[in-house]
């Protein structure tokens, strides 16, 4: 405590009277912190063994049932503690008649459709002096000089969570001593120092993760000089924050790839470019986020990525994006194939014929093949013809047609045979299609 006290002589006065008033209600039980290790929706990640309560009722003041009483149970002397919710809270706004005040460490884990947490711009929306996870919650309408979403003594960690539309004139967040973001969203809070705000001696990691559009201050970066630093920042984002996106970049170490709108965050180890993110929406999953187009430098660029799905919980492919949301509005292919065929006996093609249309306008090609089975000297041949076409797709069904060739001696006849249509050579945002069925050959002689 001694140590966090000298610490806090070099932070701002707000922070530091806080701090003081955290660390003396917690000092007298003294806990073993939060494991970090990015666990799975649901699954509790604080050490020990801990009671877990459930919240029944959306009340923001202290009746049996809702979080502000679950809360208060954890402070009692024992364990430490985990809340989850009744399904019928899935996706609710539970609006706090004051902050949180968690004294000993928590673990807070949101429905499937996420639980938002409101200030209604009165208050600080969660305080801890001790540890706190979050999972699939927002927090939103904090309002506090400092830490105006969360303010958190010891360690922090936010999964799947959103931190949006807080005001004040420090940060939105702020963590003394271990910080960890996991495909999370910190976008479209006022500040006036950073959004983001560790302490001078953390250690940080900032995982498939998002902090973009707050403003007027910077959006990540150390309350006061940073003394020690360690900073993790994996295939993340940082954008179009207020005056720049980092504050400062001591003690950064970069994993993956990290994309910045300006050159704040480092010079060695991030990508300087705009992510062109979406507007903050409801993109699916338990809370907002940004989602990016195809055209986003994020796209498919992610490197050794860690986390298996995105802050909505979407599975990441085997070419993960940057930030916290995975592209998955891939351009679907519709393909038919038509069930008459033409045999040229004169020129030895067959015309195969069908239609393509796309979600969105593409260019790519198809590879088509025509197999017709044969007995030729009693032995059963597959008789087979390969070919590939350039297509153009567009919303409304287009035609497409091949002459299909057979080597030299051979010739389809009337009667059935089999055909498929495949995609390839496409954009890596078209999702791959194909069609297979049976057609019916007729023979002409033109």
């Amino acid at each position: 405590m001694d140590t966090l006290i000298a610490r806090a002589g070099r932070w701002p006065l707000a922070l530091m009277l806080w701090a003081l008033a955290a660390l003396a209600a917690a000092c007298s039980d003294e806990t073993v912190a939060p494991r970090y290790s990015s666990p799975k929706p649901g699954t509790p990640s604080l050490e020990m063994d801990p009671i877990q309560i459930t919240v029944t009722n959306a009340s923001g003041g202290y009746d049996v049932g809702s979080i502000q009483w679950a809360v208060s149970q954890i402070n009692q002397p024992g364990p430490t503690g985990v809340i989850t919710f009744d399904p019928s809270l899935d996706g609710a706004t539970i609006t706090l008649d004051a902050p949180l005040d968690a004294q000993r460490p928590v673990e807070i884990i949101g429905p499937a459709k996420g639980i938002t947490l409101s200030g209604n711009d009165q208050h600080r929306v969660i305080n801890s002096g001790t540890s706190l996870a979050l999972h699939n919650v927002t927090l939103t309408k904090g309002n506090a000089d400092f830490a105006s979403a969360v303010a958190v003594s010891s360690s922090l960690a936010l999964y799947n969570t959103t931190i949006q539309g807080n005001h004040g004139t420090g940060s939105a967040v702020f963590a003394n001593s271990s910080l960890q973001i996991v495909n999370s969203t910190v976008s479209g809070n006022v500040v006036g120092t950073s959004a983001v705000e560790y302490g001078q001696f953390a250690y940080v990691t900032l995982d498939n993760s998002t902090i973009a559009y707050n403003a007027p201050g910077a959006g990540f970066g150390p309350a006061g000089y940073p003394q020690s630093l360690q900073i993790w920042l994996r295939n993340s984002i940082l954008s179009n924050n207020g005056n720049q996106n980092c504050s400062s970049f001591y003690g950064f170490n970069y994993v993956g790839k990290n994309i910045s709108s300006d050159w704040s965050c480092g010079e060695v180890g991030i990508t300087v470019a705009d992510p062109l993110l979406l507007p903050l929406a409801k993109n699916g999953g338990p809370n907002m986020t940004h989602a990016i187009p195809y055209t986003s430098p994020a796209f498919n660029s992610g490197v050794a990525c860690l986390q298996t799905t995105d802050q909505r919980y979407v599975a990441r492919d085997a070419k993960c994006d940057v930030g916290a949301f995975e592209f998955n509005d891939f351009t679907k292919v519709t393909l038919t194939i038509d069930q008459a065929v033409k045999f040229n006996t004169t020129t030895k093609k067959a015309l195969l014929t069908g239609t393509i249309s796309c979600t969105r306008n593409e260019a790519f090609r198809l590879a088509l093949e025509l197999h017709q089975n044969q007995k030729i000297s009693g032995q059963l041949v597959d008789i087979h013809s390969a070919t590939d076409i350039p297509v153009t797709c567009t919303t409304s069904p287009k035609a497409w047609s091949a002459s299909m060739g057979l080597a030299a001696g051979e010739a389809f006849q009337s009667g059935a045979a089999r055909a498929t249509a495949v995609t390839f050579q496409t954009a890596d945002w078209v999702a791959p299609a194909s069609v297979a069925g049976a057609v019916k050959i007729s023979v002409a002689k033109k």
